[in-house]
């Protein structure tokens, strides 16, 4: 990755990142305190915009106060050789999440299905929010985080899972909002961030490979607009009793282990560009 291929010492770093760190996982609580102070929970509300918006402010003022600079933001779509690893972030989650689908229903693990007009349609009209919000989270996660411990002599799996935690605890204040479940935190979160973890791997390499964010941003936004759509808007209901196991989201096992395959897959490619 141009502009993360020359080490930096990692401690001159350190300082930025745990900043960026703290930030970024403490930003969700104080959404949550001002929701809960003003007395909403909706979507869209106040906490949720500081939530959203947080990571990406973090960002820009460490790269524009500090020696961080913006060499390796990874701003421009590098479309050239990059072909097949744009085709695979669009259609990463949308391919996964019509796997297990598919084997869901085949098992009766799950009920409903997204071979409709209508979950087409109702995709469609989630990518443009979706497109919007991934901008501000992966030039957060991917245009800073991941550059940034690349640049401090970090080893690619470190990197990947240290954003995976950071990107998953992120999360914590609003999972309620997108997650309905009776099972305990106590081994929902662990699952959670394994999940997180694993995805950055996918992200982060695909992201190291083109030297760009936007893939990432691309595959984020296809995942949110298709996984939370079959979820939230209930075009499939996941019997509880295999929650664990059959939710398309990150946190479910199928998902988790598919998603294993495409990292190792990735990571395991001889040619680094």
């Amino acid at each position: 990755m141009s502009g993360v291929s020359k080490q930096e010492p990692r401690q001159s770093g350190m300082r930025q990142l745990l900043f960026f760190s703290i930030i970024v996982v403490s930003c969700g609580w104080l959404g949550r305190f001002v929701d809960i102070y003003a007395g909403t929970d909706e979507n869209g509300s106040l906490g949720q915009l500081i939530w959203i918006v947080t990571p990406v402010i973090a960002m820009i003022a460490l790269r524009s106060f500090t020696a961080d600079g913006w060499k390796d933001f990874g701003w421009r779509l590098n479309l050239r050789g990059n072909a097949v690893r744009y085709a695979v972030s669009i259609l990463f989650y949308p391919v996964i999440g019509t796997i297990v689908v598919l084997v869901g229903s085949q098992m009766g693990w799950l009920s409903g299905g997204i071979l409709s007009y209508a979950f087409i349609g109702a995709v469609a009209a989630s990518l443009l929010p979706s497109l919007a919000k991934n901008v501000f989270e992966e030039f957060a996660w991917r245009g800073y985080l991941v550059p940034r411990l690349l640049t401090m002599g970090h080893h690619r799996l470190f990197v990947h899972a240290y954003t995976g935690i950071i990107w998953g605890a992120w999360h914590f204040p609003y999972l309620y909002r997108f997650v309905e479940t009776s099972e305990s935190m106590l081994t929902f979160i662990p699952r959670f961030l394994l999940g997180m973890i694993i995805a950055s791997i996918v992200y982060g390499e695909i992201r190291w490979r083109t030297n760009s964010v936007w893939p990432a941003v691309l595959m984020h936004t296809f995942g949110n607009a298709f996984i939370d759509t079959m979820i939230l808007k209930t075009y499939i209901i996941v019997d509880p009793q295999h929650f664990s196991l059959a939710m398309p989201s990150p946190e479910g096992l199928l998902t988790i282990g598919l998603t294993a395959c495409a990292a190792y897959a990735l990571y395991a490619q001889k040619h680094a560009r």
